[in-house]
């Protein structure tokens, strides 16, 4: 065992104390190199994230005017809830034309099916169009702004239905329906309120990636057209709908047979009135 020499100054390497030292003095350094290398590859990580360019949907784009949407109000397992055009935006991603035309489509249409009665979540379904017939459920996907929307307000997709659509304005086709009386409002954009030449720009940027870059700027002012139309416009300038009633229920076997036996019922009582009448005043 090593014991401690005198006059010692902590340097050398004959005894316990300075072996303990030296040790722990090679151990701090070692791990003062550790932190130093976590802190600079932290430091690292940080400056790339800062730098590298956000995926933006519309890069570039300008930030929207200023207008004001009221929010979507539901009944959601018997607590009433507030849906605003911000929530829609932040669980896509951005303020896209997608997004401002799904729900405003569904504001519409809630209101119109259950007018001044808050609707349950639940009892609502949405129809949208899409091509193919197919959700555009992956990132970048066209529309997909729109298929978000309407999942998020119904937080569900069994109560979203898929259907084809030719393409252009005819992909913005929509039918909320109530579902316990069984009534549709449909719903889509007036053609104008898409800027000329949108979609084939858009095919051109986003599709087939051949866009020149005036094409892309031109695109992109298109873009921001597009979506501050329908963030700001009125709803009788942006959109055609209808509402298709619910139709009454044809009579069943069962309740024309009742029926008409509460008529035979009713005749015999009137008849035999008319007798005991008659009789009495020959009498």
């Amino acid at each position: 065992m090593k014991e401690k020499i005198p006059k010692c100054e902590g340097t050398c390497s004959n005894c316990t104390m300075c072996s303990i030292n030296q040790g722990s003095v090679k151990g701090e350094k070692g791990i003062i190199g550790i932190k130093t290398a976590l802190i600079i590859l932290s430091g690292v990580l940080l400056l790339s994230a800062l730098l590298m360019p956000i995926n933006a949907h519309m890069e570039g784009a300008s930030e929207p005017p200023e207008f004001e949407l009221k929010p979507i109000i539901l009944i959601d397992n018997g607590n009433e809830i507030e849906i605003t055009i911000d929530d829609c935006k932040n669980n896509h991603g951005d303020l896209c034309p997608g997004v401002a035309s799904a729900f405003r489509q569904t504001q519409i249409g809630i209101k119109q099916l259950w007018g001044t009665d808050i609707p349950e979540r639940d009892d609502i379904k949405i129809v949208s169009h899409f091509k193919n017939a197919t959700a555009p459920t992956t990132e970048g996907a066209s529309l997909k702004g729109r298929y978000d929307t309407f999942a998020y307000i119904l937080n569900n997709t069994e109560n979203l239905e898929i259907m084809d659509c030719e393409g252009g304005v005819d992909c913005f086709r929509t039918k909320i329906v109530r579902k316990s009386t069984n009534e549709e409002f449909d719903i889509t954009l007036k053609e104008d309120v898409i800027p000329d030449g949108f979609f084939e720009l858009q095919k051109r940027v986003k599709i087939t990636k051949t866009a020149s870059d005036d094409e892309k700027k031109e695109f992109k002012t298109k873009w921001e057209e597009f979506r501050d139309n329908l963030l700001t416009k009125t709803n009788h300038e942006l959109f055609e709908y209808k509402i298709k009633k619910k139709e009454p229920e044809p009579f069943s076997a069962a309740s024309v047979i009742f029926g008409g036996i509460i008529a035979i019922i009713l005749i015999l009582i009137s008849w035999f009135i008319v007798k005991k009448s008659l009789n009495e005043s020959k009498i």
